[in-house]
C-alpha cells in the first residue's frame, strides 16, 4: 500500500499540473484527454522514473556557490564535521539540513525526497539506507536499483574533482613556508538557522508578552533580548529559487551580524559638574529617536490615539537611552558629587554614594521628571530644528510630565 505521504504529494501535484492545464477553455473531450494524461504521468510508476532522471539536476549541499555569486559553478560541496565543545559556530556544532540548488524545474524531486514517511523517516533517508519499507513503495516495473541510484545522486560529490569558479571569493590562506588558495564558501544551513533563532528571539509570542510587559511596568521572569545593527542580506532578486532551495524557503533574505572591531572609550566616563543634562547628554545620540518622534507627528490630529501611544512610546526610549548614561555615571566611585555645583536632586540621582536616599525619598524624583521634561522639549527643537519644530507648550509638556510620573520607577 503506497504511504499517504507519496500518495497526498501525487495527488497535489496533479492538482496544480491540471489547474495550470486547463486555465484555457477546452471542449468535454479535450479535458477528458488532459485528465487522462495527468493520471499517467502521476502515478507513481510514471512519475518516479522521471523523477530519477532529474534528480542528477540537483545537487544537495551544505556550501553552495551560488550565494557568492548567481553565475557560480562549483563542485557540490557535503561538509561532514565532528560535534565538539569548542565554543564555536561551525559546521557540526549546529544542526542545519542540506540545501539544494541546480534546475529550478527539478525541485519537486527535491520535495518528493523530502517527504516523511509513517514511520517518521524522510523517503532520502529510507534510500539511503536501503530499507524493505521503501523497496514496497517502490514496487514497480522499473528496476529498483537504478530507480535507488537516480534518486540518490542529488547527494553525490565528486570530491577527487573538486572544482571552484573564478566567480567565488578567494583568499591566500598561509600554510608552514607556503600558501593554500581558499575559496570561501557560504555555509547556507548555518546562515538560515542564525535567522530561525533571531526571528523566534524577536518576534515570538513570550517575546512579544516580555516587551508588554516592559512597556506595562510587569515583572517578566524571562524577560527579552535585543540584537542591534542587524543588517539584512538579499540573494537572487526576484528569483530567490535559482540560487537554493532554503534561500526561497526564505524569501532570499538574511541577517548579517555586526561584525565590527570593540569601540574604545578614549576616556572614562565623565561626572557632571554643574548640570546632567548640559554636560552629560550629547544630543547627536538622540537625534535618530527625536526626529522619529517629529515624523510621527507630522500633519496627524494630537489628539489620535495611536498618535499618542507612539509619542508616548518614543518619549519612552528616549528617558531609558538617557538612563544609560546615569547608570554608567553610577557606576563611579561614591560620593564625587560633593565636590560639584549639582543641585541637592540630582546628586541624589547620580552619586552611589547616594542609594539609600534614592530608595527612600521620592521629592527629587519629583524634581528629576521636570528637568526631563524640560530638556526634552530643548533637545527635541534643536535636532529637528527651530523652524521645523512642533511647538511644545504647556499642554505637551504636562502630558509629558504624567508620562514620567506613571513611570517613574524608570528614572529611580
Amino acid at each position: 500500500m503506497l504511504d499517504p505521504a507519496i500518495q497526498t504529494y501525487l495527488s497535489e501535484r496533479k492538482v496544480t499540473w491540471l489547474k495550470d492545464k486547463l486555465k484555457i477553455s477546452k471542449t468535454e473531450a479535450e479535458q477528458q484527454d488532459i485528465e487522462r494524461a495527468a493520471e499517467d504521468k502521476f502515478d507513481l510508476a510514471n512519475w518516479l522514473p522521471d523523477a530519477a532522471k532529474r534528480a542528477g539536476q540537483l545537487a544537495m549541499v551544505t556550501h553552495p556557490g551560488k550565494f557568492s555569486h548567481p553565475g557560480a559553478k562549483t563542485s557540490s560541496v557535503i561538509a561532514n564535521a565532528e560535534r565538539k565543545a569548542d565554543g564555536y559556530l561551525r559546521t557540526g556544532n549546529v544542526s542545519a539540513e542540506f540545501d539544494v540548488f541546480g534546475n529550478a524545474a527539478a525541485l519537486d524531486v527535491h520535495k518528493f525526497l523530502s517527504l516523511t514517511l509513517s514511520d517518521g523517516q524522510t523517503v532520502l533517508t529510507h534510500l539511503e539506507q536501503d530499507t524493505p519499507l521503501i523497496k514496497q513503495q517502490f514496487d514497480m516495473p522499473s528496476p529498483y536499483q537504478e530507480l535507488r541510484q537516480g534518486l540518490l545522486s542529488i547527494k553525490s560529490a565528486d570530491t577527487a574533482k573538486a572544482k571552484t569558479s573564478e566567480k567565488i571569493k578567494q583568499v591566500y590562506f598561509p600554510v608552514d613556508d607556503g600558501y593554500h588558495l581558499l575559496s570561501l564558501l557560504t555555509p547556507s544551513g548555518l546562515m538560515f538557522k542564525l535567522k530561525e533563532r533571531i526571528n523566534m528571539q524577536r518576534f515570538s509570542e513570550a517575546a512579544k508578552q516580555a516587551r508588554n510587559d516592559r512597556r506595562n511596568q510587569v515583572h517578566h521572569e524571562q524577560g527579552f533580548d535585543e540584537l542591534y545593527n542587524l543588517t539584512v542580506i538579499g540573494f537572487g532578486g526576484t528569483k530567490p529559487q535559482n540560487i537554493s532551495v532554503l534561500n526561497n524557503q526564505n524569501g532570499g533574505t538574511a541577517y548579517l551580524l555586526a561584525s565590527l572591531p570593540p569601540a574604545l572609550e578614549l576616556r572614562a566616563t565623565q561626572a557632571p559638574k554643574t548640570n546632567f543634562f548640559l554636560q552629560s547628554l550629547y544630543l547627536k545620540d538622540y537625534q535618530d529617536k527625536f526626529k522619529a518622534l517629529h515624523k510621527l507627528f507630522g500633519d496627524t490630529v494630537p489628539n489620535n490615539i495611536d498618535v499618542r501611544e507612539g509619542r508616548d512610546y518614543w518619549i519612552l526610549q528616549i528617558v531609558e537611552q538617557v538612563m544609560e548614561k546615569v547608570w554608567a555615571i553610577r557606576e563611579l566611585p561614591g560620593a564625587w558629587s560633593e565636590t560639584s555645583v549639582l543641585s541637592p536632586a540630582q546628586k541624589i540621582w547620580l552619586d552611589a554614594a547616594n542609594s539609600e536616599k534614592r530608595d527612600s525619598e521620592d521629592d527629587w524624583l519629583d524634581e528629576i521628571i521636570v528637568a526631563v521634561v524640560s530638556w526634552l522639549g530643548i533637545a527635541y527643537k534643536k535636532a529637528v530644528g527651530d523652524a521645523k519644530a512642533i511647538p511644545i507648550g504647556d499642554p505637551e509638556s504636562r502630558a509629558f510630565r504624567q508620562l514620567l510620573t506613571e513611570h517613574r520607577e524608570v528614572l529611580r
